[in-house]
């Protein structure tokens, strides 16, 4: 079995490729320089700039070239911030729309083509808890993967009859070793010293060190899932199942309720 990970240099990717590379599978990995990172790598590298269309399509067609196939995408690529809606600027969510939503749609389309060929292949998408909950003060970030999930749920139904299946995974935060506050992870420019975002970052930096879910976990599900016959659509993970079953179910004055105690939570911090 083919893999593309797009993103192997964060948290993720890599413990997934080497979680499916000892089950077998022929892993192909994404990053932005090849030359800088080789060498930690054992398997093969790509160069990928998600917001390339002409790059995410370059590193489609090797392993096309290579593998004479592609049988599993999935997207690693992640970007995120904290910020109020008066803080943040255009031209930050639209970047960040950029990686997350548009990148997304990048490798979709030059994946489809390879897969509607050869009339089989899986797409991975990586949503989140935020896939499910809009989140004050990270509404940027939680419209985007609602974008993400309403893009992938109509391309699986427009690919589910044609032997191409799409799965969306939504696991909450993971615990690794990442600073909270980094290039993935930041508050706003614009945010001023005592505004909220930061008690925001704090709130995330706590949680991260905190979750049960770890990129190992996460790994092995999409494993088991990318070996299993007929496919979830999606796959909600720790506290994403529950979010899930609240969204859909509960009225608006309970989730105001369960808003609220995360603003009150993270207040403390």
């Amino acid at each position: 079995m083919i893999v593309l990970i797009a993103g192997v240099s964060g948290g993720l990717g890599n413990v997934l490729a080497n979680t499916l590379l000892q089950n077998g599978m022929t892993v192909y990995g994404t990053v932005r320089d090849v030359d800088d990172c080789a060498a930690d790598y054992n398997y093969s590298l790509l160069p990928m700039e998600i917001t390339d269309q002409q790059s995410v399509q370059n590193a489609v067609d090797q392993v096309v070239k290579d593998e004479g196939r592609l049988d599993v995408v999935i997207n690693c690529v992640n970007r995120m911030f904290i910020g109020s809606t008066e803080e943040e600027t255009v031209d930050e969510v639209a970047g960040l729309y950029d990686i997350n939503v548009f990148g997304a749609l990048r490798i979709f389309k030059a994946a489809l083509p390879v897969m509607r060929n050869q009339g089989s292949g899986t797409l991975i998408s990586m949503s989140s808890l935020g896939g499910l909950l809009a989140v004050p003060y990270m509404g940027a970030y939680t419209s985007a993967k609602f974008a993400l999930e309403a893009l992938s749920e109509a391309l699986y139904h427009e690919i589910r009859e044609d032997g191409i299946e799409m799965v969306i995974m939504q696991p909450v935060a993971m615990n690794m070793e990442r600073s909270a506050d980094s290039s993935h992870l930041h508050v706003v420019s614009n945010a001023a010293p005592d505004s909220f975002s930061h008690k925001m970052l704090k709130g995330m930096e706590r949680d991260t060190a905190a979750s049960k879910l770890t990129p190992e976990k996460v790994a092995e599900k999409i494993c088991e899932i990318i070996l299993s016959g007929k496919k979830p659509l999606r796959v909600p993970m720790d506290k994403a199942k529950p979010v899930g079953l609240l969204k859909r179910l509960a009225p608006q004055a309970l989730i105001n309720k369960v808003i609220d105690g995360l603003m009150a939570d993270a207040n403390k911090l």
